[in-house]
């Protein structure tokens, strides 16, 4: 659901000059949600999730172009930026895979030191 979140409050221009705070903290929640539900294949599951948040997060934006980009015309700068020939919607929904892989794999570190954090050491007898 933070994808999704996120995706439309990128559209209508809710995170900007403030997104990276946004996705931190998004960061930490699932890390800490992640840490209590599971204790087996954290890494791999918490950058399976951040796969799907960026895939989601993505789609809305691509979906809504128009929308993201009346509501965040600094977007645009970068966009002309890139070299590509694709159109900007395109580098849109083609890099979300590869930010929610970055992002699941941060969540994923944050969740193993939740865990670690949190491990109760029992005393040896």
């Amino acid at each position: 659901m933070f994808g999704v979140v996120m995706g439309f409050a990128a559209v209508f221009g809710l995170t900007q000059k403030n997104e990276l705070y946004y996705w931190l903290i998004i960061g930490v929640v699932t890390a800490f949600a992640i840490s209590k539900i599971t204790k087996e294949k954290i890494f791999i599951k918490s950058t399976v999730i951040g796969l799907f948040i960026g895939v989601f997060n993505g789609i809305i934006q691509f979906a809504m172009f128009n929308t993201y980009m009346e509501n965040n015309p600094d977007t645009l700068d970068g966009f002309s930026k890139i070299p590509l020939s694709l159109a900007p919607q395109y580098v849109l929904l083609f890099a979300a895979p590869f930010s929610g892989l970055v992002f699941g794999m941060f969540t994923g570190l944050i969740a193993l030191i939740f865990i670690k954090v949190t491990e109760k050491k029992h005393p040896d007898i």
